[in-house]
C-alpha cells in the first residue's frame, strides 16, 4: 500500500522537511515513478545538500536507468559532502556502492 498520500499531507504541513521529501522520493521510486522521484531527489540535492542519504538512492536510481556517469558524479559529491560533515556511515555506503559499480564497469 502506497504511503504517498500520507507523505504529501505531511509535506503540506512541513514543506521544507528533508526527511519527508526523501521518504516521498523513495515511495515514488518504489511504485515505478522515477521522474517524480528524480524531481524530489534533485530538490534535496539543491536545497538540503547535507542530507547525505539522498545521494545513495538518487545515484542508484540513475545508475539503474543507465545514467552511469551522472550516478558516479553524485556518489562523489555525496562522499565529499558526507566527509565534510563527518557522516561516516553514509560515506562508507557511498564508497562501497561506487566501488561495486567501478568493478562492474571494468567487466563490461
Amino acid at each position: 500500500m502506497s504511503k504517498i498520500p500520507e507523505l504529501e499531507t505531511l509535506l503540506d504541513d512541513r514543506p521544507d522537511d528533508p526527511f519527508i521529501i526523501y521518504a516521498l522520493a523513495r515511495e515514488y521510486d518504489k511504485i515505478g515513478n522515477p521522474l517524480q522521484a528524480v524531481l524530489l531527489y534533485e530538490h534535496l540535492v539543491n536545497e538540503h545538500p547535507d542530507y547525505i542519504g539522498t545521494y545513495y538512492h538518487y545515484a542508484s536510481l540513475l545508475y539503474g536507468r543507465g545514467n552511469r556517469n551522472e550516478a558516479l558524479k553524485l556518489t562523489n559529491i555525496g562522499i565529499e559532502r558526507g566527509t565534510a560533515i563527518k557522516d561516516v556511515n553514509n560515506v562508507s555506503e557511498l564508497k562501497s556502492l561506487k566501488a561495486g559499480w567501478l568493478i562492474e564497469m571494468d567487466d563490461d
